[in-house]
């Protein structure tokens, strides 16, 4: 007997499901193509690093500017010597401790080193180029990645409700076979064929939806979406288009594609900074010369000024020759101080300035070695041009010949699909007429649905081959939209 209690625990387990469902639908991230595409292009690591390559190259051809300027440096010390010296005043050995200040501001400008120079700046400046065409060419291959996934998954989703509408219409079917048995109209062999059908409808079911899950993970792996966060798309189900050829002949696609492809733009730079590493490294055997200045001046606090003195008695000197008179001078003791700091600095305050002029003679090869590597180099991205380029020729030719061939299955498979989809509708009035067997309806409805499952395979299969070809024709990324 169901008592209040248990109608009362009853409902609330409803509520709880409910709202633990409502709330759970609150907390899905959901988001469209563009919002998938965006937050890859925030998250994804590939991205970050080529960024931080861009930077440093930046960095790189700033110094290269810097670099042509001159170089200007101070420096300031202050010793303390110790042990036997000689006093510079008074010319003896003295055993103290002196302390002495010194500064020196310097300067050197190199005013010619074989354009070593200017040929740095200028191959920088290629590289930041370079560098700032990979990060666009990652940022394409990220984009399309994340197209591919998402279409991935409106396809399986599209694929799903096909099969859930399919299983409704065997339930359907199931029901009326039911009457059909209970009345005795038809033997119950055909209700458990039936009841097959709708196994078999919804084991397709369980793997269609397993596709699904694993093509939404793929894409939430790709966007770097947390695994414990709930995550789905904007579904709508694509119209389906009429593909023919495409706008473009296959030497125009490749034409725009090599003028677009960023990789190959870059490549390019990279070349000829290569080439201008070649001058860098012959300036090496040439003469560099260079002009400097030097500021300086030192204080010590054993330079002492006299401020008084004072006659302390007499001393022998010396014999006049021939009469041996003793000669005597006075003796002194003197009152000092240490001169000012102010005064020091000023009075030893010393400047100088000249050129200097280095001549290479031998440096064990380094420089003849270093021009070999250059053009060895300079060799290795003539041949990276060459292979990029062939490399693009050939994914425009196969994107090209893959798209004119998922055009024509689509278009195939779009009219198998209205016919089986015709025949399906006429084998079910028969059917429901008395005319047709259910063996005859059940066969109908398999080849429509296998006829719809293939039709929406090459649906895709066609749309991403065309967005394909429109980035590498006009640069543009979009998909078909209802």
């Amino acid at each position: 007997m169901i008592t209040f209690a248990y109608m009362l625990k009853f409902c609330i387990l409803w509520i709880g499901i409910g709202l633990a469902a409502e709330l759970s639908a609150q907390n899905t991230r959901i988001l469209g193509l563009s919002g998938c595409i965006d937050l890859a292009l925030e998250s994804n690591i590939d991205i970050l690093l080529s960024d931080i390559n861009r930077s440093q190259s930046e960095i790189d051809r700033q110094q290269s500017i810097w670099n042509m300027g001159p170089e200007i440096s101070f420096s300031g010390g202050q010793f303390y010597q110790s042990g036997r010296s000689i006093d510079r005043f008074t010319n003896q050995f003295v055993q103290e401790t002196v302390g002495n200040s010194s500064v020196q501001l310097q300067s050197s400008w190199v005013v010619y080193a074989g354009g070593s120079l200017r040929k740095s700046v200028q191959r920088s400046k290629k590289l930041v180029q370079a560098s700032a065409l990979e990060y666009q060419q990652t940022q394409q291959n990220i984009i399309l990645s994340v197209a591919l996934a998402y279409l991935q998954c409106l396809q399986s989703k599209e694929l799903l409700k096909a099969n859930e509408s399919n299983e409704e219409s065997l339930l359907q079917d199931q029901k009326r076979i039911e009457k059909m048995v209970n009345s005795g109209a038809v033997n119950e062999g055909m209700l458990l064929a039936s009841k097959a059908q709708v196994a078999q409808a919804n084991a397709q079911k369980v793997q269609i939806k397993n596709q699904h899950q694993s093509a939404l993970l793929n894409l939430k792996n790709l966007l770097r979406i947390p695994v414990n966060e709930i995550f789905d798309i904007e579904y709508s189900m694509t119209p389906a288009p009429d593909y023919v050829a495409y706008p473009a002949s296959l030497p125009e696609m490749i034409d725009s594609a090599l003028s677009r492809r960023a990789d190959y733009q870059a490549a390019q730079l990279q070349r000829e900074a290569s080439a201008l590493s070649i001058g860098i490294a012959q300036a090496q055997l040439l003469p560099v010369l260079s002009v400097g200045g030097n500021l300086s001046s030192i204080y010590s606090d054993k330079s002492l000024s006299v401020t008084g003195f004072q006659i302390t008695g007499m001393q022998p000197i010396g014999i006049v020759q021939g009469t041996n008179e003793i000669v005597e001078a006075p003796t002194f003791s003197y009152q000092t101080q240490t001169i000012d700091f102010t005064k020091q600095m000023r009075d030893n305050f010393g400047q100088s300035f000249g050129a200097n002029l280095s001549v290479p003679l031998f440096g064990k090869l380094r420089a003849q070695n270093g021009v070999k590597s250059a053009k060895l180099g300079y060799l290795q991205q003539e041949l990276n041009v060459v292979r990029i380029r062939q490399n693009a020729i050939v994914e425009v030719t196969n994107a090209y010949q893959s798209f004119s061939n998922a055009a024509m299955q689509y278009q195939a498979q779009r009219e198998n699909h209205e016919a089986q989809r015709l025949n399906l509708d006429f084998v079910q009035k028969r059917f429901e007429n008395g005319q047709a067997t259910y063996f005859e309806l059940q066969l109908a409805k398999n080849q429509e649905l296998m006829a719809y499952q293939n039709f929406l395979s090459n649906k895709y299969e066609a749309a991403l081959r065309n967005l394909i070809l429109d980035v590498m024709y006009r640069g543009d990324l979009k998909l078909l939209k209802p």
